[in-house]
């Protein structure tokens, strides 16, 4: 090997060592109390997160907003960090979790990703939160995705100590407003009914 070829060798290997250490050092520092955030709320083992169809409140879905909200307060800055931690994720979950953060963060390959998440896993509080976060990119391309969200069969028991229970489907819901917001209809009478009324009465 010449000597001029030795030095580009050496010059390549400095170069990618400290691009790859400029990256890592340039991580925003509020992405790791963040991520441990997100990683207690999906968490199976947290009692806090576990989610009950037969309840008013869901307390691990507000939660999730409000990291979405933080990671949105840093930016885009973040998406490197986000989309490491994707490659590195294990649990579906958390996994999908990260998926939407990344589409939130302007990340148009993740949103994709994310409609599987609110029409395909069976982690409801995963599936609200990424249909919410879908709901505001308002991406033609996602139509289908909210159309198909419109079957989702999730549901929570409204009525507290009552007579009167109610049936409602929090995903099908976010997916009816997403279309509306986007001047879109359902595909028959019958659907565009049923958008307006997303509370279906049922005896226990």
């Amino acid at each position: 090997m010449s000597k001029d070829h030795l030095i580009t060798a050496v010059l390549f290997v400095l170069v990618t060592t400290l691009t790859l250490r400029w990256r890592v050092s340039h991580t925003p520092a509020v992405w790791e109390p963040i991520f441990a955030s997100l990683r207690h709320e999906c968490d199976p083992a947290n009692p806090e997160a576990d989610y009950f169809f037969v309840q008013t409140a869901l307390p691990t879905e507000r939660k999730r907003e409000a990291i979405i909200q933080r990671c949105r307060e840093v930016g885009a800055s973040l998406l490197p960090a986000v989309r490491r931690q994707i490659d590195l994720e294990t649990d579906d979950e958390l996994r999908g979790m990260l998926t939407v953060i990344a589409a939130a963060l302007g990340d148009e390959a993740s949103r994709e990703p994310a409609a599987r998440a609110m029409t395909g896993f069976d982690y409801p509080a995963l599936k609200i939160t990424a249909a919410k976060t879908l709901r505001h990119l308002h991406d033609p391309k996602l139509v289908p995705w909210f159309r198909l969200a419109l079957t989702d069969h999730h549901f929570v028991v409204n009525g507290g100590c009552g007579l009167q229970r109610e049936q409602f489907f929090p995903v099908r819901t976010i997916a009816a407003i997403a279309l509306k917001e986007m001047n879109l209809i359902a595909e028959t009478d019958e659907e565009v009914l049923d958008l307006h009324l997303p509370l279906q009465s049922f005896n226990r």
